[in-house]
């Protein structure tokens, strides 16, 4: 039966296996690497690849147990300390405890970020030239726009410039060097789709979307909060 192998490595792997002295099972690890053959290199490339792929469980790795298993689980002469099936029962016992907990963490992050919006909304709504919709979103016009220029509809596509922030004002996603993007008006979180439609070609607005309008509860794991409420400043450079 074919091996599992990426799923039980973790990006300590790599490190532990370069960075050591005295490797596990008494094998001699430098701490210094050169890479001098197509070989060595082969070999970086595959403990580098391994390190990253793992890189959410490197808590949960003793690298010293898991270099000796590295080590042994290339000499095919030896027996393996654990099988097949009771290798699975492990990695599922710990991935699911990881979830859980991450599913615990996140919970409590989207409560503290729904009181913050909230806050923050009510806030944002008695500003001067601050517009709340029926749905929850507001917006701000920053750059009128000519009022006999087109607006997009539903099943319009756009070409935008826009910079995206969290309120916080850290930046997650943005267009750069004056360059623009296009896609469908309904190919977008709810937020954009409505707000683009009440934008005039060569306006620029700014949108504040609640987190039901945008990622929702979950966010999107590593770039946006659980229950994220987000910022756009929105170009809108053309209709095709």
């Amino acid at each position: 039966m074919k091996k599992v192998v990426l799923p039980l490595i973790s990006a300590v792997a790599f490190s532990a296996l370069v960075g050591c002295n005295q490797g596990a099972a008494g094998v001699a690890v430098k701490k210094d690497i050169s890479l001098t053959s197509e070989r060595d290199s082969f070999s970086y490339v595959i403990g580098r690849d391994i390190a990253r792929s793992m890189q959410m469980f490197a808590s949960e790795v003793n690298q010293n147990v898991l270099v000796a298993a590295i080590i042994e689980g290339l000499d095919t002469t030896k027996a393996e300390k654990i099988d097949e099936a009771t290798a699975r029962q492990i990695q599922m016992a710990v991935f699911t405890r990881l979830r859980e907990e991450a599913d615990a963490k996140a919970k409590v992050e989207a409560e503290n970020n729904a009181l913050t919006n909230l806050q923050f909304f009510a806030t944002n709504a008695a500003r001067e030239g601050v517009v709340t919709t029926e749905s929850g979103l507001q917006y701000e016009i920053l750059i009128a726009g000519d009022e006999n220029s087109p607006k997009p509809k539903a099943d319009s596509r756009v070409e935008v410039r826009y910079v995206g922030t969290l309120i916080d004002g850290k930046v997650f996603d943005e267009t750069k060097d004056d360059a623009t993007v296009k896609f469908g008006v309904n190919q977008v979180i709810p937020g954009w789709t409505e707000g683009l439609q009440l934008m005039n070609v060569g306006s620029k607005f700014k949108f504040f979307i609640p987190p039901a309008l945008a990622y929702g509860e979950r966010g999107i794991p590593g770039v946006i909060p659980p229950s994220s409420a987000l910022i756009f400043e929105v170009e809108l450079v053309g209709i095709e």
